[in-house]
């Protein structure tokens, strides 16, 4: 049995244990319409979805699959999740945590990655659709995740540490006082 089957094989027992715990359990799986809501270290879901004008701070916990549609924004500071898509307008600021199998932005959502020493392939991955990996201007700590869909990358905007930002302004004054 080859390597890549094992592992497809793997993925449906995920998600069917997934699917028998939301169907078990209420709480595990929440969808969310309006209002804040936060995430933090002992909570622990099967699957969120968020829609219409959620915030959703994420501090910590262990996430199985965050969907985010329309005009949702995402903070996610800390915790585990194994995948992340955004959808439609909505916003994901990413400053830390770790990701295991997926990250996946459509339509008009973008992705906004505090994180600096950044290499974003377009294969490679899970689904053969790319990586992007890097370290967190919060913590210094280095992640790497699956792109889900060959053209998340294009959602990716990189925002560097304040630091960079204030090197790369003052570079720019002192070009401009030489002319």
């Amino acid at each position: 049995m080859n390597a890549r089957k094992t592992l497809g094989e793997e993925r449906k027992a995920v998600f069917a244990l997934l699917i028998l715990l939301s169907i078990g359990s209420p709480l595990i799986a929440e969808v969310w319409t309006s209002g804040h809501y936060e995430i933090y270290n002992g909570n622990s879901y099967a699957e969120i979805w968020i829609y219409n004008d959620v915030l959703l701070d994420i501090f910590g916990g262990d996430i199985g699959y965050v969907r985010a549609y329309d005009d949702t924004i995402t903070n996610w500071y800390d915790g585990e999740m194994t995948y992340f898509v955004v959808n439609n307008n909505s916003i994901a600021n990413i400053y830390g945590g770790s990701l295991e199998a997926g990250l996946g932005a459509v339509d008009s959502s973008i992705i906004n990655l505090y994180a600096y020493d950044i290499v974003i392939t377009h294969t490679g991955g899970h689904w053969d659709t790319g990586q992007v990996a890097g370290k967190y201007n919060l913590n210094n700590e280095d992640f790497i995740f699956d792109l889900w869909g060959s053209d998340t990358y294009t959602h990716i905007n990189i925002i560097p540490e304040p630091a960079t930002l204030i090197f790369l302004s003052f570079g720019g004054l002192l070009l401009r006082k030489r002319r």
